[in-house]
């Protein structure tokens, strides 16, 4: 069956991720949307870099006009929160989004994005795939549709840039007369960076701006190990800040100029710190549970209200929409921030990277270490475990039925299997929890010591071997 995880559903192209498959789900959301309030009021659809995401979207477009559905279809490759932006200023019922975001090449994928222009909300989900359901019960085979003249294209760019350039100071961009790496890693991002840069003068190079659906053999998620490439442009350049954005453009990460990695944790912190002490803002941190403990001791510094969620950044939106949010974000570089749409947005990230470096005339490494100083240090990282569909399932009850006393030596002082299992030890914790997409168990841990961190890691790797045999 065809099921939408933490952020979607995607699936490997030509084995679960098919053009039927495609035109069953389109099908099922437009049964959704006309069976709303919001009937009339259209879909927006677009896509990413990947193979075959225009025909997919081409596809979707069609299966949704024929059923009545207004329809406005991206004529060129877009950024997901471009999609979500358009959605929000159409006053549309819904947007889709043809991605895989960050998973490998062989991947394709599909996001449903609200009328608020951001991730749809659990309910929602849970409503287009009982529609989903009924079809799939059918068993029919779902054919080709033409693609109606009704079908309006759209240009993204003018309006999503003016949009991301209402969130930035055009004096601080100003200010800024270093040298800045871009890595799209050949994502949906492609060329936004450069045009944006062109607006305030910056001196900026892209790379990795080049068609190409494999990505370079290289996953295009912006966490260290994928941006071997970034770190040697900026040397070569001679870079003060590089950035990265992922597959479809909603997650950031950075490497300050001495090639050090910023991790999204950080890039929260800095963010909280810049946009309270420099631009006066104020309001809620929402943060996913695999979040650092630097985010709540920065939240706690300027008297925020924190509140955590189960990982996916549907939650996030959630309180968003409903709560005073400064900003919220997860693990994995999506973060989304006030004043904005609910949604995450990679490029808006990087530049406001830019102006924070403007703003304190520090580099990002000077201004991290400040604050470790200040706060504490905190070192984190993630190890993605590959295991058998069955051994992920049994190693997941387990944690959940029967979380384990004590770990690597340390007593556990507590868990919570809200979304996963995370253990809390003596300054550190640990975490466990299975990918909604791959065969994946992830392992996140947290210390105040490096050799303390991957002492734990590998305590917890070990573990998911061989705890639940």
């Amino acid at each position: 069956m065809i099921r939408f995880g933490t952020d979607g559903w995607r699936g490997i192209i030509s084995e679960d991720f098919t053009f039927n498959n495609v035109r069953l789900v389109a099908e099922g959301i437009a049964n959704y949307v006309n069976g709303r309030e919001e009937a009339g009021k259209g879909i927006v659809v677009g896509y990413d870099a990947r193979f075959l995401s225009a025909e997919y979207a081409g596809d979707c477009a069609a299966v949704l006009a024929s059923k009545g559905v207004k329809v406005w279809l991206a004529d060129s490759i877009l950024p997901t929160p471009a999609l979500s932006w358009k959605v929000k200023d159409c006053a549309a019922a819904g947007g889709v989004m043809i991605t895989a975001s960050h998973n490998p090449g062989e991947y394709n994928g599909l996001k449903f994005k609200a009328s608020y222009g951001g991730s749809a909300s659990p309910e929602i989900i849970m409503e287009i795939e009982k529609c989903i359901r009924q079809l799939e019960a059918g068993g029919q085979t779902f054919s080709k549709v033409a693609l109606s003249s009704d079908v309006e294209y759209f240009s993204p760019w003018e309006s999503y840039l003016e949009h991301v350039k209402a969130m930035l100071n055009p004096k601080m961009m100003a200010g800024f007369k270093g040298k800045i790496v871009f890595d799209v890693m050949h994502g949906a991002a492609m060329g936004y960076p450069n045009e944006l840069a062109k607006s305030y003068g910056l001196n900026m190079v892209e790379v990795h701006s080049e068609f190409n659906p494999s990505f370079g053999g290289i996953n295009p998620e912006p966490i260290e190990k994928n941006l071997d490439a970034l770190r040697q442009a900026m040397k070569e350049h001679k870079a003060s800040i590089g950035l990265a954005t992922d597959g479809d453009g909603d997650r950031i990460g950075a490497m300050d100029a001495d090639g050090r990695f910023i991790n999204p944790h950080q890039i929260m912190a800095l963010l909280i710190k810049y946009l309270v002490e420099k631009r006066g803002w104020n309001g809620g941190v929402a943060q996913t549970l695999t979040v650092s403990e630097l985010v709540k001791r920065m939240a706690k510094k300027h008297g925020l209200k924190l509140y955590e969620t189960p990982v996916g950044f549907k939650y996030i939106t959630t309180l968003m929409l409903n709560e005073d949010i400064l900003i919220g974000g997860e693990e994995s570089g999506g973060i989304g921030l006030k004043n904005y749409i609910p949604e995450r947005d990679g490029l808006l990230l990087g530049f406001l990277l830019i102006e924070i470096v403007a703003a304190y005339g520090k580099t990002l490494g000077q201004l991290l270490n400040e604050m470790m100083e200040e706060l504490g240090w905190c070192y984190y990282d993630r190890e993605d475990l590959h295991l058998e569909t069955d051994k992920k399932v049994r190693l997941m009850k387990e944690l959940a039925d029967n979380p384990p006393k004590t770990l690597d030596g340390l007593e556990v002082l507590a868990s919570n299997s809200s979304d996963g299992c995370k253990l809390y030890l003596e300054d550190s914790w640990v975490m466990f929890r299975a990918s909604g997409t791959e065969p994946v168990v992830r392992i996140y841990a947290e210390s105040n010591n490096p050799q303390r961190l991957q002492e734990l890691l590998n305590k917890g790797i070990d573990y998911a071997r061989n705890g639940c045999n």
